[in-house]
């Protein structure tokens, strides 16, 4: 009892009593208390830590699993989780953290037409996974000179794609981005597997495989539909612009 009445002189804690809260002193219950669930002090724990992330102010989709916490434990994992959020919105400031069209990609990435070659982001976990949209048309300059009469995208530009969009995910997965470039370093065990036309959609999913310093390892795909058209793993280095 001696830390309740610690909190209550501090001002915390106010509202509670031995009807909504367990107090435990040397090793059971104060005040005659039974546990009206035979899991109810996990209960609490997980009362505790639904209250601590609910401070993070904004809608949150995931799995969390907690071992020994408390309120200590689960206020740092909740500031992580407000970082990696600004993070995110002061590289796509305004936007919707699942959905980047063309306006937002432009904020960040260097490149512009005709060698743009992402439409809109639908997925980005940083540090983990994003899902963006390259809309072929016929109106793209490459296909004037590969093929004429038979229009194919060039394979280098589908990996190109893959990684730009790369490229966004390793600046959303940094602690600071600005004025940082990225510069495509490596492929390995590319592989095409139809040609894409014009019409396709070109799905672009890349993987955050490995991060250290600059030096990022990822793995790409590519696909019209449910069909994979290519795969890579791509390498990249973060460089002052």
């Amino acid at each position: 009892m001696e830390d309740v009445l610690k909190l209550r002189e501090a001002g915390y804690a106010q509202g509670g009593t031995l009807e909504n809260a367990l107090v435990i002193e040397n090793g059971g219950l104060v005040g005659g208390q039974t546990l009206r669930f035979p899991d109810e002090i996990v209960r609490h724990k997980l009362l505790d830590l639904l209250g601590d992330i609910a401070l993070l102010g904004m809608p949150l989709q995931g799995h969390v699993r907690a071992r020994r916490s408390g309120h200590e434990a689960n206020a740092e994992f909740t500031r992580k989780l407000a970082h990696r959020e600004q993070r995110s919105s002061r590289i796509f400031p305004r936007r919707r953290p699942d959905d980047f069209d063309i306006s937002a990609i432009l904020e960040v990435m260097p490149h512009r037409y005709p060698f743009l070659l992402v439409d809109r982001i639908t997925e980005l976990e940083p540090g983990k996974r994003i899902v963006g949209f390259k809309n072929v048309t016929i109106n793209e300059p490459f296909f004037q000179g590969h093929f004429p009469g038979h229009p194919i995208m060039p394979g280098v530009l589908i990996i190109e794609a893959m990684a730009q969009a790369g490229g966004v995910l390793l600046l959303t997965s940094v602690d600071d981005s600005r004025g940082k470039l990225v510069f495509f370093i490596g492929i390995d065990n590319a592989r095409f597997r139809r040609p894409v036309l014009p019409g396709d959609v070109l799905t672009l999913e890349c993987e955050l495989v490995k991060l250290r310093g600059p030096i990022a390892k990822m793995r790409g795909v590519a696909r019209v539909g449910d069909e994979k058209v290519a795969e890579a793993e791509l390498m990249a280095s973060l460089v002052d612009g």
